[in-house]
């Protein structure tokens, strides 16, 4: 009877001594009784001994709140997300940090003429004492720009009308120094230049291996109003942007804030590569931005920049005919489909003359390619090069002739002269 008496005794007191453990740990490591009841078997780690535990308690930092999950986006860019609200917030630092020790500011000294009326007296008795006259000076002027090295030893592509006219040039490197710069050639037609620093082995941009597509993140970098490394953001718009008919060339749309200064600088996607040289704006009223600019497009940049580097100038391609576009049919519900470039002029002596073009002829296909316009005939004969063979698609009156030619290159425009011509 005493046996049985101490034995429940014994149950009883380790039973209130589990009870209190239990207790203890509830209160004071709650996940330790999860995983005893076994909630967390195929989360948890086993459970440590029992001197790992007191090793494991004297060093376990107090519990702090959920900090952000990063991670990396299908852009490149790194994502936040606040496990608290659930919010996203995103930065592009990388891809400014890719791009930006490449771009410089320019600053360009030249003599812009102004003119102005003054009233100058007379000697003439026939006329009144006093006559309004025009006087023409030259004014000292200063342009500011932007670039972006393109090369290890120092050519730098900009805009051509920021240079245009340049006395001299001076480029403000991302490291803070000053230095000269020579024009070694530029382009009207694309507004693009070429510069060149005499520097070795400096930090160039990194170049985007597709083109940009709509819908595409960008950042514009550059020098607007003096204010060096300037980033604003946008996405692309629309590509294939003609806005100089009588040049053809075409440009990216973006809503990336551009304003003076910016011109020539870089237009880079998510990964900082760049994609276009920005030039120009919509214009606006007060002269601020409206949330439309263009930019060149890097495929195109990269070939001015060979074709200036080694000729001095852009070699282009050259049908010789001057066009308009087809009327409209009357009655036709698909004017699209009747449309073309009508030949209102045929150069001497050309590869159109050669052919056998003539005025009042429709071109309606170039190498089997649909023309829709003349401006987009313009576009395609732009980007091709001298001693390409293509074929042309005609409508004379009723009947469709076919003539097979090879462009010549586009005959160059006088040179200008004068304290007006390009440097």
């Amino acid at each position: 009877m005493k046996n049985l008496a101490r034995l429940i005794q014994f149950v009883a007191q380790y039973v209130t001594l589990g009870l209190a453990l239990a207790f203890v740990i509830s209160l004071f490591a709650p996940q330790w009784g999860a995983r005893l009841r076994g909630s967390t078997e195929e989360s948890a780690p086993a459970a440590p001994t029992q001197g790992e535990s007191a090793k494991s308690t004297a060093k376990k930092p107090a519990a702090q709140p959920p900090g952000p999950i990063v991670a990396f986006g299908p852009s490149g860019r790194t994502n936040a997300v606040q496990p608290e609200t659930g919010s996203v917030t995103a930065s592009y630092s990388t891809a400014v940090e890719a791009a930006s020790p490449a771009v410089v500011s320019i600053f360009v000294n030249k003599i812009e003429q102004q003119t102005r009326q003054v009233l100058v007296r007379t000697d003439n008795p026939n006329l009144p004492p006093v006559v309004p006259a025009k006087v023409v000076t030259n004014v000292p002027t200063q342009n500011l720009g932007s670039g972006v090295i393109v090369s290890p030893d120092g050519y730098v592509l900009t805009n051509h009308h920021v240079v245009e006219r340049a006395t001299n040039i001076s480029v403000g490197m991302p490291d803070g120094r000053s230095m000269p710069a020579k024009v070694i050639g530029s382009d009207k037609e694309t507004d693009l230049a070429v510069l060149k620093l005499d520097v070795w082995n400096v930090a160039t941009i990194p170049i985007a291996a597709r083109p940009a597509v709509v819908g595409d993140i960008v950042l514009a970098i550059g020098n607007p109003f003096g204010l060096d490394k300037t980033v604003t953001m946008g996405i692309v718009s629309a590509v294939g942007r003609i806005i100089h008919p009588e040049t053809g060339e075409d440009f990216i749309q973006t809503d990336a804030a551009i304003n003076s200064g910016n011109s020539g600088g870089a237009l880079v996607n998510a990964h900082g590569e760049l994609v276009g040289i920005n030039s120009d704006t919509l214009p606006s009223a007060n002269g601020g931005n409206v949330g439309i600019s263009f930019a060149i497009p890097v495929e195109r940049a990269k070939k001015v920049l060979d074709q200036i580097i080694r000729y001095g100038r852009v070699i282009r391609a050259w049908i010789g005919v001057t066009c308009r576009d087809a009327p409209m049919q009357s009655g036709d519900p698909m004017p699209v489909v009747t449309g073309g470039a009508v030949v209102v002029e045929v150069a001497a002596d050309s590869p159109a003359t050669k052919a056998g073009l003539q005025i009042g002829d429709v071109i309606t296909r170039l190498d089997e390619q649909w023309v829709p316009n003349a401006l987009a005939l313009r576009n395609r004969e732009t980007h091709l090069a001298p001693g390409t063979k293509v074929s042309v698609t005609v409508q004379r009156g009723d009947k469709q002739l076919h003539f097979d030619m090879e462009l010549a290159e586009r005959p160059q425009a006088p040179a200008q002269t004068g304290p007006n011509a390009n440097p």
